[in-house]
């Protein structure tokens, strides 16, 4: 497992502050009151300051919900911070769900090797965890869908961190060269 930085604290930090603000507050789709662990999913979804359940998480993103949950378990576990607030508030994760577990490299992705001209460029510098996707959510909302959106994120999670988002909310990931990233927004 990597080393635990100040930045990885400072986040952590964060995380637990969104916990004891949102834990047991209505979820903002459905107005059930929100677990941790849903606070923690929507976190991980880029949604810091509109919390929801996860059912309401699997619907608004229109995926099963028990695969939606694997897939943010997985994506926790390989955020030191995720994955330390998620033993905090839940006592661990599930054993298969480890967070020593050390991520495979992730490999570029390309479909085609002409040039990519993307339809709006964003430089994220170096932000990361909830905030490079909570602002990417953002941008990509912002854009008509199947447009194409040049993404520079030197964070050094980033290369897990975008390509995990892309998967859970069904953009796009054309191309990955960190610190390059190019999307294209959902149809």
């Amino acid at each position: 497992m990597a080393l635990w930085t100040e930045q990885d604290q400072q986040k952590f930090d964060e995380i637990v502050a969104q916990l004891r603000n949102w834990t047991a507050r209505p979820c903002l789709a459905c107005k059930s009151p929100l677990l941790a662990e849903d606070v923690l999913y929507s976190n991980a979804l880029g949604l810091k300051t509109s919390p929801q359940c996860l059912p309401c998480l699997a619907k608004g993103l229109e995926q099963n919900q028990a695969e939606l949950k694997s897939t943010l378990l997985q994506h926790i576990r390989r955020r030191p911070c995720l994955c330390k607030a998620f033993e905090l508030s839940n006592g661990g994760l599930p054993t298969e769900l480890d967070c020593d577990f050390t991520a495979p490299e992730n490999q570029p992705i390309s479909s085609t090797n002409s040039p990519l001209i993307p339809d709006l460029i964003w430089d994220a510098g170096d932000l990361g965890c909830g905030d490079l996707v909570l602002l990417l959510r953002g941008k990509l909302r912002a854009m008509l869908p199947g447009k194409l959106l040049k993404v520079t994120a030197l964070d050094p999670g980033a290369p897990e961190d975008i390509p995990a988002w892309c998967k859970m909310t069904g953009n796009r990931l054309v191309s990955q060269q960190h610190p390059l990233y190019f999307i294209r927004n959902k149809d």
